[in-house]
């Protein structure tokens, strides 16, 4: 469970929207969280992935001899 405190102005504001919904404060409250760590989320997944592809890219000849050569040392 979670509890976020809201400024007064905009918790009125968030209690019209509801109103005019027919939600509760709660429901768009958790919608808006959800879209938020979707967002935030997905952001650091394709930065993670872009990160990695590159560092891929940049892998080298002597890379993959240390590699290869660490394969021996079992």
């Amino acid at each position: 469970m979670l509890g976020v405190r809201l400024d007064t102005e905009l918790e009125e504001r968030l209690a019209a929207v509801a109103r005019t919904q027919g939600r509760s404060k709660s429901d768009i409250a958790r919608e808006a969280v959800r879209r938020y760590v979707d967002l935030h989320d997905d952001a650091y997944r394709r930065e993670a992935r872009r990160q990695s592809t590159r560092a891929s890219a940049r892998a080298s000849v002597e890379d993959v001899v240390f590699w290869q050569d660490g394969a021996a040392w079992r």
